[in-house]
């Protein structure tokens, strides 16, 4: 992709994903993301606290924000998809975790993938590209 004068970076730099309970978000997106638990956070954390918490993930940022909870209405659209290098072992760790799983593993091709609600009742995808032959 040739860049144009634009002084806008080629990256997203932050994702916000708005939450109703921040403690509980935090746990499902740490725990999904293989993450440690924030002990220091969580010790302090009230489900009604109204913030935001970022998780690094690369060059891109994960915001969960419980700032605007008072519009919130879960997203029945993909928020973003988590890329995975199996996507058979990811859909059943995430089965193992309890994590409400809306899709069978979906194979079309160039990727195959599965639908899941976070802990906020949003939408999310898990998709891992195959080789293409």
């Amino acid at each position: 992709m040739t860049k144009t004068s634009s002084p806008v970076k080629l990256h997203i730099g932050g994702i916000f994903v708005v939450v109703n309970e921040m403690p509980r978000a935090v746990k499902w997106y740490r725990e999904i993301l293989g993450l440690p638990e924030d002990a220091s956070f969580m010790r302090s954390a009230t489900p009604d606290m109204q913030t935001i918490y970022s998780i690094p993930l690369g060059k891109t940022n994960l915001i969960l924000d419980s700032m605007h909870r008072d519009n919130l209405t879960p997203s029945p659209n993909h928020l973003f998809m988590l890329d995975t290098d199996n996507i058979n072992q990811t859909y059943e760790f995430v089965k193992a975790l309890g994590v409400h799983v809306l899709t069978n593993i979906q194979d079309v091709g160039d990727v195959k993938f599965f639908e899941v609600l976070d802990s906020e009742g949003n939408k999310l995808m898990f998709c891992e590209e195959t080789e293409k032959e």
